[in-house]
């Protein structure tokens, strides 16, 4: 049987047992039309000039010329057997999706903007489990334990899941001085004890933020050395972001930002980084859920998608047939690579949360992106940006991260690759 049409049965299965799981608490895997009216009213109502960050910057520095390392192959095929399952290297807690596949998150685990207003609020620097969170030295405190930020201009909305498992990543980006604020684990709401709701909770103001640090969006879109922000390896979380602004102009002109599962850290002690172990444009890596395999990917490490690709059966993909937003997309990966930013559970790219991304785009120029014919009607219920990034996960869905004969049935610690999909290049140049 084909390897993929397997996965999908596995999957399909679970999917079901999951839905009955949602049905009986009470949930929904559907968008309601309260779910397209919230997501209507935040949409953001001012529009990024590209590019972000220096043109110099090593987000906007292109890949194609890049030398090839000499780890690559080594590197990728720990990869691909990570994202196969393998998670003897990792740290505790450290979780693998058994997924080889790309996939763009512009829902939960994605980032919403909202822009900064005239006046500020005080937040307590909190995280969802109710720990001690942080302020980055740029902005103004209180005291320990309260961080001065602006507040928006609409009510603000961090990701989902509506658990506090999620990251709850938020921008507020001012429009005048092109610079932002970045949070992790922000709370809008909270119970009745006092405690984070986590995300997907819609308010008015922020209450508690995880961490919250300030970026000039006119920089080089890194940090201080040795310093996290709101993502562990130190990066803006605009940085490497799918925005529609790209989208509108056709290409996405700069590198784009993914997450694995646990980026390398061979540190003595995890919580002090080894400088071995993180490159331009990050300035630390992850301390929590990690690799301590030395060829693991380490964070700011970049990879470029090859020039020819195949599919889940190694058969070569003829491009053509893919949708337009994909093409974009890979397009994006060639010429400009990804960074690794992050960790987690699967081998994600990020969009922005189709909550706040607001593409000026007509309904036929929806259609041209996702090669649908002109005149279709777009399915209802839904925003645009939606519809392009189900689309462009669809198609994803048939990109392997590499292909092999073992990428089911067999130990993951022991699989072998045929054909990779990507290769390890070297780090950006030091602005």
């Amino acid at each position: 049987m084909n390897q993929k049409i397997t996965i999908y049965i596995i999957l399909a299965v679970m999917l079901i047992a999951f839905s009955s799981l949602l049905v009986f608490c009470g949930g929904s895997d559907t968008t309601t039309e309260e779910d397209a009216e919230t997501s209507t009213s935040l949409l953001r109502a001012f529009d990024f000039t590209l590019p972000l960050f220096t043109s110099t910057s090593g987000w906007n520095q292109t890949a194609t010329a890049a030398t090839v390392l000499a780890t690559s192959d080594a590197q990728i095929l720990y990869t691909f057997r990570v994202l196969l399952g393998d998670v003897s290297d990792m740290s505790t807690g450290t979780t693998s999706p058994q997924w080889p596949y790309p996939d763009v998150s512009y829902d939960d685990y994605s980032v919403a903007i909202y822009q900064a207003s005239t006046s500020t609020q005080n937040v307590t620097l909190t995280t969802y489990e109710g720990d001690e969170g942080s302020a980055g030295s740029a902005v103004t405190t209180v005291d320990d334990n309260t961080a001065t930020v602006p507040t928006t201009t609409s009510s603000i909305r961090p990701p989902g899941p509506a658990t506090t498992d999620g990251d709850g990543h938020i921008v507020i980006y001012n429009t005048t001085e092109n610079d932002s604020y970045d949070f992790w684990q922000a709370t809008t709401s909270v119970n009745d004890s006092g405690n984070s709701l986590g995300g997907a909770q819609t308010a008015t103001s922020l209450i508690n933020v995880g961490a919250v640090e300030y970026f000039d969006v006119s920089g080089s879109g890194m940090n201080t050395d040795g310093v996290s922000s709101a993502r562990a390896s130190g990066v803006p979380l605009l940085a490497g972001m799918i925005l529609p602004e790209d989208v509108v102009a056709g290409t996405i002109a700069h590198a784009l930002g993914v997450s694995i599962p646990g980026p390398r850290n061979t540190a003595a002690d995890p919580t002090s980084p080894s400088t071995a172990d993180y490159f331009n444009p990050c300035s630390t890596t992850e301390t929590d859920f990690y690799s301590t395999n030395t060829s693991a990917l380490a964070s700011g490490q970049r990879i470029r998608l090859k020039s020819t690709i195949v599919d889940s059966d190694g058969n070569l993909i003829d491009e053509t047939g893919l949708a337009p937003i994909t093409t974009m997309f890979l397009t994006a990966l060639r010429n400009y690579g990804a960074y690794v930013v992050d960790n987690a559970s699967g081998f994600s790219f990020y969009a922005e949360d189709y909550h706040t991304a607001n593409p000026d785009l007509t309904d036929d120029q929806v259609n041209t992106l996702i090669g649908a014919a002109s005149g279709t009607a777009l399915e209802s219920g839904k925003v645009d940006w939606q519809i392009l990034m189900e689309k462009l996960n669809l198609d994803l869905e048939d990109i392997p991260f590499a292909f092999g004969p073992d990428m089911e049935g067999t130990s993951p610690s022991t699989a072998t690759i045929t054909t990779a999909n990507y290769e390890v290049v070297e780090a950006a140049a030091e602005e």
